[in-house]
């Protein structure tokens, strides 16, 4: 085996049968988020930096830059909901509300130094703009659950916190700017031990402080937004949405998903409900999202929206492919030369056939490599199948009324 020619950080090549699982997976998604009225768009893989850079105060930060003739600089995007609402605010700004859109597409991100991360994710998500209520976040999750499920991760758990709760928090018990400052920083570094340090520091006292001092690590159900309520009584409207959102997904037949007041996303624009999916199998969310009701006033067009994105790569070690027998396809000896209408046949039933020569050599590593379950070569008047998988052989007498049908 030659050695591999080097990729940049954080990117990979993806092989025939887990590209096949993937584009199944995204396929299931968009299925799923048809049923709640998502309809697919597209954005430019490049956009021009000045615009993508109006999402944040501070640009978008880390992300692939280059420039085209004309001295403009260009950015590969390394989010997929800032050009969406780029997309929502301009060439959408006259449809009515709410809009409803989903992309199954792929964001560019330099990995941040001294993580193992990918650089380029491939996601499916959703996002719904011009609804504000706690409606539209429970629709939002209630959608995402079902993706989920039809992509085969039925038990994943589904988190949300409120970045506008938090806010209240901090500003019920009269934390001055620099402690604010010092507390956000410590929650998006996701260090509990400085939230701890600079929650001492903001004020408060009784419950109130002691609700600050844990609010990371708060999570739960409903009970967990009462006892916020009751101890700072400034964030009992964001516990009473925040509850509203747990009732109504409940309505849409899926479980209530967990309260988790230290979810938080890394990017800013972020204002109200933050969501994230968990799965055995991968190390990461398998999905995140939010509501981020300013972002597409910074293209023109005041609307709030919420969304989520599914990790598709992440989706892929959570709903356990690559461990999967082959498909049922067929490697047919000869069926590019000999029995090429036979192969034809079976194509026109939506049967996948790789055709060998009829003197091919060994098409059991072809169809393990290509993952195909069956290696079907003639026998007399008939056919013999090889079941790769449990090492079978099986008669057949003709091709499309095999086990592959």
């Amino acid at each position: 085996m030659t050695d591999p020619v080097p990729l940049p950080a954080g990117v990979r090549d993806v092989l025939p049968v887990e590209a096949a699982e993937l584009r199944a997976l995204g396929d299931a998604l968009d299925s799923a988020f048809a049923s709640f009225g998502f309809r697919e768009v597209m954005t430019p893989l490049i956009e021009l930096a000045d615009v993508l850079d109006r999402a944040e105060e501070d640009g978008v930060g880390r992300a692939y830059r280059l420039f085209d003739d004309e001295g403009r600089v260009l950015v590969l995007r390394p989010d997929l909901t800032i050009p969406i609402a780029r997309l929502v605010a301009t060439r959408m700004a006259d449809q009515p509300d709410p809009v409803r859109v989903s992309y199954n597409a792929r964001a560019v991100r330099p990995p941040a130094p001294g993580k193992i991360e990918g650089a380029e994710q491939r996601q499916a998500g959703i996002e719904l703009v011009g609804m504000g209520g706690a409606d539209a976040d429970a629709e939002v999750i209630a959608a995402l659950a079902a993706g989920l499920a039809a992509a085969g991760v039925p038990d994943a758990r589904i988190a949300i916190g409120s970045v506008s709760l938090v806010s209240a928090v901090i500003a019920g018990v009269g934390a001055d700017a620099p402690a604010q400052r010092r507390l956000w920083a410590a929650l998006r570094g996701r260090s509990r031990v400085d939230w701890r340090a600079a929650a001492a520091d903001a004020g408060g006292a009784g419950e109130a402080s002691a609700v600050l001092a844990e609010l990371p690590s708060l999570r739960g159900g409903t009970e967990v937004l009462d006892r916020v309520a009751a101890a700072v009584p400034d964030a009992a409207d964001e516990c009473g949405r925040l509850s509203e959102v747990l009732r109504l997904v409940g309505l849409h037949g899926v479980a209530p998903p967990m309260v988790d007041l230290g979810v938080v996303r890394d990017w800013a624009y972020y204002s109200g409900v933050v969501i994230e999916a968990y799965a055995a199998g991968a190390m990461a969310p398998i999905a995140v999202g939010g509501r981020y009701d300013g972002l597409a006033a910074r293209f023109g067009r005041p609307r709030p929206a919420v969304g989520v994105a599914v990790a598709l790569d992440l989706l892929h070690h959570a709903a356990g492919r690559g461990a999967e027998q082959p498909d049922a396809g067929i490697v047919l000896v000869g069926g590019c030369d000999q029995f090429i209408e036979d192969a034809a046949r079976l194509r026109a039933r939506g049967v996948a056939v790789v055709a060998l020569p009829v003197d091919a050599g060994d098409a059991e590593a072809v169809a393990l490599a290509d993952g195909r379950r069956f290696v079907v070569r003639p026998d007399g008047p008939g056919w013999v199948a090889r079941d790769v998988i449990g090492g079978a052989d099986i008669a057949v007498a003709d091709l499309l009324e095999g086990p592959w049908n």
